[in-house]
């Protein structure tokens, strides 16, 4: 009899720890929409096509193509009256072949800058031929056409971004944490985007010098996928919850002629109690910095070249504007739970603002 007890213990306890597995992001929209049908007597099984992050496309989908230029010792020497010749020896160097993105970018500014500097006084050499000008400024109109391209790949195909979009993630955290470091370094590199891209006056070195700063930082605080996660999570909670409230008030009315009832107050305390102290906080938390990262990833993806395979995943996990966009999604669950609770809230003259 002992023994049995003993494994109706630990079967008790393996039940107990499967259970465990939720998040407590998960637990507490679970523990909402379980209140909401308990008062509602309603009862709706959990969606399953709002629930899955898209996974990021593969590099090879990712990766845009540089037009690379090769020239001859004797080329190279005519970039030497433009400063380049140290910045060239470096990028060929054995360091230059493996540079990070961060480098790798900072070298294609710093080349298109100063050779599109260079340019009048190139015209003006009466020293150079006719055919060394033209290769030059056919160098650079190279440049100047691969520059959307370089951006791209630097900010859209690095471990940055993979470690970001990784989908092993968790939602975000009830408990706030600091992202200011995150949306710094993004601001940066969307700066220095907007300057080369945008024809403004081009970032000077010191700027182009912290690049490797704002990489780091975007790495060790890997933001997409929770944040995504959360906004799924968000949409599904939201979306149930409308669900449920407008059920019941097909079946049937919860209150008449606006008098509450027993069962309209608890469902009262329900949105005061766990939806308004609880998950609003939440919710808010993530939406402050849904719009931060969409805002910043639609503004830098206006300068560049999105490769045709992966603008359906970038539509739907950068953008806002689109239907398949997670926060889009988001928003229109977050207005549908808004007016299901005004409508039964106010049914039974129980919203907020009458004091009641």
């Amino acid at each position: 009899m002992h023994v049995f007890s003993t494994y109706l213990y630990c079967a008790i306890l393996l039940l107990v720890m499967g259970c465990s597995n939720e998040t407590p992001e998960q637990q507490l929209t679970n523990d909402y929409i379980q209140r909401i049908e308990n008062v509602l007597g309603e009862k709706i099984e959990e969606p399953i096509l709002t629930s899955s992050l898209p996974a990021l496309p593969p590099q090879r989908l990712r990766y845009r193509e540089i037009t690379t230029i090769k020239e001859g010792m004797f080329d190279v020497l005519d970039l030497g009256r433009c400063n380049l010749l140290s910045l060239i020896a470096a990028r060929n160097s054995s360091l230059g072949a493996v540079a990070p993105p961060s480098q790798r970018l900072s070298y294609e500014i710093q080349f298109h800058t100063l050779l599109k500097r260079c340019l009048p006084s190139i015209e003006k050499d009466d020293s150079l031929s006719q055919k060394s000008k033209l290769r030059i400024f056919a160098i650079y109109e190279i440049k100047e056409q691969n520059l959307p391209a370089v951006f791209w790949n630097a900010l859209y195909t690095g471990q940055e971004i993979e470690a970001s979009l990784a989908l092993n993630l968790s939602p975000l955290s009830l408990n706030k944490k600091n992202h200011s470091n995150y949306f710094r370094a993004m601001r940066k590199l969307f700066s220095v985007t907007e300057m080369t891209l945008g024809k403004q006056i081009p970032p000077d070195s010191h700027s182009l010098k912290k690049l490797e700063e704002s990489y780091a930082a975007l790495y060790h605080d890997p933001l997409g996928t929770p944040l995504l996660k959360s906004l799924l999570l968000l949409e599904s909670t939201l979306n149930r919850a409308a669900d449920l409230i407008n059920a019941r008030l097909m079946r049937r009315p919860l209150c008449f002629q606006g008098m509450t009832n027993p069962k309209a107050n608890i469902l009262k305390n329900v949105f005061t109690e766990y939806y308004a102290r609880q998950l609003q906080p939440y919710l808010a938390n993530v939406h402050f910095i849904g719009e931060q990262w969409f805002g910043i990833h639609e503004q830098t993806l206006k300068f560049l070249p999105i490769p045709s395979q992966v603008a359906p995943y970038v539509s739907q996990v950068f953008l806002r504007d689109s239907n398949e966009s997670i926060w889009n999604r988001y928003i229109n669950a977050r207005n549908k739970h808004t007016d299901a609770w005004q409508e039964i809230l106010s049914q039974c003259n129980l919203m907020p603002n009458n004091n009641k």
